[in-house]
């Protein structure tokens, strides 16, 4: 009974899934131009399959995108990119569950795939032009630990 119950939470945390916050760094080139960078970010979410949204002030922000239809709900996600300075601009997901009742409900981390299916394409985008990819706070102290 003693080693059931030890090994009972080593078996949840292998079952459980991986999360992930809602965003993700990438780093500017030293050389580029501000206003350069916010146009390559708009050219790589239009790339991506995003529709910018020019109402936003500060932030870069995208129209949202559905990403599969669960039956009682769905998954929108719209994209907020928001400059940090000369160093680095920070990728903001916003994913949640439109209910067929009509209510929705934020989803507060990224799944696995709901993260490959929302970044990789926008990931690869910012890469072409320039911007490297950071990660996020969990994947830097993963990165850390490793070295």
């Amino acid at each position: 009974m003693k080693r059931l119950v030890l090994a009972l939470p080593i078996l949840l945390a292998a079952c459980s899934p991986s999360l992930s916050p809602l965003y993700s760094d990438y780093s500017v080139p030293k050389a580029v131009a501000p206003a350069t960078v916010e146009a390559d970010i708009a050219a790589a979410l239009t790339e991506a399959g995003w529709t910018v949204d020019s109402s936003a002030t500060e932030v870069l922000a995208t129209q949202p995108r559905g990403f599969g239809n669960w039956g009682l709900y769905r998954v929108v996600v719209s994209l907020e990119v928001a400059s940090f300075g000369d160093g680095y601009v920070r990728v903001l997901v916003h994913p949640y569950r439109h209910y067929f009742t009509g209510n929705r409900s934020k989803i507060p981390f990224l799944s696995g795939s709901l993260r490959r299916a929302v970044l990789n394409d926008v990931t690869e985008a910012l890469e072409n032009r320039g911007l490297t990819l950071e990660g996020n706070a969990n994947s830097r102290d993963n990165a850390a630990v490793v070295r």
